[in-house]
């Protein structure tokens, strides 16, 4: 697995990168990242190759967040605007190469 964090340069790793070529979405992933940061200011974050172990070739960008929401109602309304947001950054058939995790940091 590989991680690339965030905020800063964004520089992502090439493992990363190579994934993103992989499903043409190099272009897409850059706007998904600034969306999230937009989303999340001050969270530090990291971007994960995300493997599925029991499907093969199930591969995602999984963009995890740490997150200081405590409310239960808040986080969820923030995942469901990532989730509305995300389909300005990609198209439909690209949105399932993204996921979001959200860690709650105190």
């Amino acid at each position: 697995m590989s991680t690339t964090t965030f905020p800063g340069v964004m520089e992502l790793s090439a493992e990363v990168t190579q994934v993103a070529k992989d499903f043409g979405v190099v272009e897409e992933l850059h706007r998904v990242l600034a969306m999230t940061q937009r989303l999340f200011p001050d969270c530090p974050m990291h971007v994960e190759i995300d493997d599925d172990p029991e499907i093969a070739n199930d591969r995602h960008l999984a963009i995890l967040v740490q997150d200081r929401i405590a409310e239960v109602e808040q986080a969820l309304a923030a995942r469901w605007q990532w989730n509305a947001e995300l389909f300005g950054c990609c198209s439909a058939p690209l949105a399932h190469v993204f996921r979001l995790g959200m860690e709650y940091q105190e």
